[in-house]
């Protein structure tokens, strides 16, 4: 097996209080809501690389990595072993000499969720009034990769708040944000986390089939999980939240080999239920929007590389719900 992406969650709380999150709506669970430690953190690099590749590693799991004041540290381990480095935040904290020293440490991707075209709906959905802040600190990021001569990428993140004004929703993006800050976006529908969340803007039903994910060369590594553990592993990132976050441990990488959780039994029992399209089997899977077939789920993006169901950074031919995965 080698890895293509690992997802590694840094921290595993956040700063946002999201209205379309499990972090604050129920709320996540104080064993999921720690920082990995740095010392966690390269012992769980050192099991994955060379070994099974040399995947990309994401920082952001589902908390928000700019809370660890030692960010930078965990940029530099991930480089110091040849790997890209890859960060999806909500960019609050990141601006002035923290955003610097994560540039510096050779960060080679930066998203920004920007969910709200104007600063009424990023509020409403982000419940805090950060909507110029985020511009400014955009556009400080910007202008120090520029000055350093920097190779790392900037773009922002939007999911369709009201699938009755899709089209308005991209215009009003596209005006006030995309233009003016010349960024990089990725538009996509709201999901339901597993079902944890109910989402106000479903996915319309349609025939389910597997997501890809229990197949796919990545492993998603929380920075906590059962109580006095860490580093647990789950199928991917959007098992987010109770009920389904605990029930979707399939090991905890600090006490086992990335060998011992891939080939187990919960991941087998994982793999099999999707092969069979026996969904109901899986309490965490039945009931995630995920399953459900729509090609429109990416509405919008300005990366002409961005397909559906495709990792960011890793090889353009990997697609997710590709059936020779299935296997």
């Amino acid at each position: 097996m080698k890895l293509q992406r690992v997802v590694m969650e840094v921290f595993g709380g956040c700063n946002y209080t999201c209205t379309m999150c499990p972090q604050s709506n129920p709320g996540r669970g104080k064993n999921f809501t720690k920082k990995m430690k740095i010392e966690e953190f390269e012992k769980a690099l050192d099991k994955i690389v060379p070994k099974y590749g040399t995947p990309q590693i994401n920082l952001e799991g589902s908390g928000e990595p700019t809370m660890a004041k030692d960010l930078p540290e965990y940029v530099k381990a991930v480089k110091k072993r040849g790997l890209k480095c890859f960060m999806y935040c909500n960019g609050a904290r990141l601006n002035g000499d923290f955003m610097k020293k994560v540039i510096d440490a050779g960060i080679d991707f930066i998203r920004i969720s920007v969910i709200g075209y104007d600063r009424e709906k990023y509020k409403k959905w982000m419940n805090v009034d950060n909507f110029e802040l985020i511009k400014n600190n955009i556009k400080e990021i910007k202008k120090y990769i520029k000055l350093t001569d920097s190779k790392c990428n900037l773009s922002t993140y939007h999911l369709i708040t009201d699938n009755s004004q899709i089209d308005i929703e991209v215009d009003q993006y596209k005006k006030n944000i995309i233009e003016p800050l010349a960024t990089t976006s990725y538009i996509w529908k709201m999901h339901n986390w597993s079902g944890n969340y109910e989402n106000t803007n479903p996915r319309i039903e349609k025939k389910k089939r597997s997501c890809g994910r229990p197949f796919a060369p990545e492993l998603t590594v929380r920075a906590g999980g059962e109580e006095g553990k860490s580093g647990a592993v789950v199928p991917c990132c959007q098992t987010l939240g109770p009920p389904n976050e605990e029930k979707s441990i399939l090991g905890h990488i600090s006490e086992s080999s990335v060998e011992e959780i891939w080939n187990g039994e919960k991941y087998k029992k994982l793999r099999e239920a999707h092969r069979s399209e026996k969904f109901e089997d899986i309490d965490y899977c039945k009931n995630c929007d995920f399953l459900i077939e729509d090609p429109e789920v990416l509405v919008w993006s300005n990366d002409k590389s961005a397909k559906l169901n495709h990792m960011l950074g890793t090889p353009n031919d990997f697609i997710l719900t590709d059936k020779k995965h299935v296997k």
